[in-house]
């Protein structure tokens, strides 16, 4: 979910990070992580205080077992942690996007006068899940909005997402005034599509 601001110089500032949901799978993987190396570390003690074993007979265990942990930890953290920031700066006239991991930064910049229009969309993502029966799969369609920003050429730059089209609107409304960018509404597009398919339908009734 995003949330907007206004910052120094009246820049407009859209902060983001993982929905709750993958913050919960970040959390999971993480512990899964944790669980794996202390249940490691107590099994190589317990062994080696019956066998007296040297600790370097244990390095292929380590480096089997501890890399399988630090890859679930490392998962985790990225998700739990993950931070994006999409600044529009009004002083130098760019979208400048930064997007932390565990402390690192990335960041990109791109001219506004590079992007063409506003996009206000609906999308769908898709999750299998186990059927009720436990025999089958079936696949779940999860709606989300966002708000991106639209080059004559090349790839978007997605400046909100959220569950709720009222905040999406709201920020496309500033992001076109702040740019004066025309705004491409193709969820209205959409719902026109939607209600011309039904008239036709009851003409045919």
């Amino acid at each position: 979910m995003s949330r907007d601001s206004f910052g120094a110089d009246r820049d407009l500032v859209f902060r983001a990070g993982l929905d709750l949901g993958r913050r919960i799978a970040g959390a999971v993987l993480a512990f899964v992580g944790a669980a794996i190396a202390l249940q490691l570390v107590r099994a190589i003690v317990a062994n080696r205080a019956s066998t007296h074993a040297d600790w370097a007979a244990y390095v292929p265990v380590l480096l089997m077992f501890g890399t399988l942990s630090l890859a679930f930890l490392l998962l985790g953290a990225l998700m739990v942690l993950y931070r994006r920031e999409v600044r529009l700066d009004v002083e130098t006239y760019q979208v400048i996007e930064r997007q932390m991991y565990l402390g690192y930064g990335r960041t990109r910049s791109y001219p506004l006068a590079s992007f063409k229009r506003i996009v206000l969309a609906r999308r769908q993502i898709t999750r299998s899940r186990r059927g009720s029966s436990g025999s089958g799969r079936s696949r779940r369609s999860s709606p989300f909005f966002v708000v991106e920003l639209a080059p004559g050429r090349g790839k978007p730059v997605r400046i909100v997402t959220g569950p709720k089209e009222e905040p999406a609107r709201a920020a496309a409304a500033r992001i076109a005034a702040f740019t004066r960018l025309a705004v491409d509404d193709e969820v209205e597009r959409e719902r026109a599509r939607e209600a011309a398919g039904l008239d036709e339908e009851d003409d045919k009734d």
